[in-house]
């Protein structure tokens, strides 16, 4: 996870998952197209400012495969916000494609331990 000071890495990938469940939750609640975008960049913000403090860099050093990370450059966090911006714009192409693509990022990326459940629940618990 050292290398999350480029504009995109290997968990980046991960974010175009964020962007379909912010997509599928926010038009769930009936929200437009454009109001889903703001929202979802905020919610990627707000993920960002706390994956990157103190505390959560501590929580993923404590796993061996992390003990190198030392939190996302301002770059990777811009990248990682475009990654979830096109996740929203596949799920507003297709719903179903969405999920396909979801499904088979969170299979490849399993590996290289950069999907989102592991990185947002394994990792940290």
């Amino acid at each position: 996870m050292s290398n999350s000071q480029n504009l995109f890495d290997i968990y980046s990938w991960s974010h175009i998952t964020h962007g379909i469940l912010f997509y599928h939750f926010l038009h769930y609640l009936n929200y437009p197209i454009n109001k889903i975008i703001f929202l979802s960049i905020l919610f990627e913000i707000l993920w960002e400012y706390i994956e990157n403090t103190d505390y959560i860099i501590d929580k993923y050093r404590s796993n061996k495969k992390f003990m190198n990370y030392r939190g996302d450059s301002y770059l990777n966090i811009f990248g990682d916000i475009l990654f979830t911006i096109i996740g929203i714009y596949i799920t507003k192409y297709s719903f179903n494609l969405s999920i396909l693509i979801m499904i088979v990022l969170e299979i490849i990326l399993s590996k290289y331990h950069a999907n989102f459940l592991y990185l947002s629940i394994g990792s940290l618990l």
